[in-house]
């Protein structure tokens, strides 16, 4: 298995508020994306605090020897590490009240390499694929176009056009709702390679340039990823950009 990640703080924004890291313990791998929200002061404090302590709470408190199939403990184990990286929030916002505001989304990928399971987690809007000689979108943005989308309170092409569209309907802060996705990928679904990316990248980047980029076998995941935010900035991406690749 290999890895690689990268974060660039784009052509337009004076500060890289993403965070990116790959962690492993034992048999299992940890691959995660936080982009702190840019219209909250104290959005990149947001993404490091919970990047570091959702690594922490993995090697220190991820039961490395579960059988890879135990759904359940492992969702008992997200579900904690959430609570855990909502109370560093806090803790920073009291410290420091000009941080209550703060947010951050969150995409993760736990994988057992050698049976390719994939146990997706996300709050938010940054986004985790699987590719498999397709590329397939595994979370779904949690904002309002989707809300509404999914409560009927619109069509999709509607809601689209809504100024509010794209707002967020979870996150991760001090004082922010949060309602957590989970999705689990296994062998029979061929799974090459896993990505998360920030909407710096994604929403600039139209799907199939994206997956001839990932398919390509004359490129290395460096080259790959490096690809991807260069075809964002000339398509002129607004926000910072950043992406995990994890080869299986």
């Amino acid at each position: 298995m290999k890895y690689f990640c990268l974060s660039d703080v784009g052509i337009v924004r004076p500060e890289n508020q993403d965070r990116v890291g790959v962690v492993t313990k034992d048999e299992w791998v940890l691959a995660m994306l936080c982009d702190g929200m840019g219209g909250h002061f104290g959005g990149s404090k947001a993404a490091s605090i919970s990047i570091k302590t959702f690594e922490d709470y993995f090697k220190n408190n991820f039961p490395g020897n579960v059988n890879y199939n135990d759904k359940h403990t492992i969702n008992e184990w997200f579900i904690n590490a959430l609570a855990e990286i909502k109370k560093q929030l806090i803790e920073a916002a009291e410290e420091d009240p000009t941080f209550k505001d703060m947010g951050t989304t969150l995409t993760a990928a736990l994988i057992y390499p050698s049976e390719k399971l994939i146990y997706v987690f996300n709050v938010g809007d940054s986004r985790t694929y699987i590719y498999n000689g397709l590329l397939h979108q595994v979370t779904i943005d949690q904002n309002v176009l989707n809300e509404w989308v999914q409560n009927g309170t619109m069509k999709y092409s509607e809601a689209a056009k809504h100024p509010f569209a794209n707002k967020l309907t979870s996150c991760l802060g001090p004082n922010k709702v949060m309602t957590p996705d989970g999705f689990v990928y296994r062998k029979n679904s061929n799974p090459k390679y896993v990505i998360l990316t920030s909407d710096g990248l994604h929403d600039w980047v139209d799907k199939p340039l994206f997956e001839r980029i990932i398919q390509a076998r004359n490129l290395s995941l460096e080259q790959k990823a490096n690809s991807l935010i260069k075809h964002a900035k000339n398509n002129i991406s607004t926000d910072n950009m950043s992406i995990v690749l994890v080869e299986l």
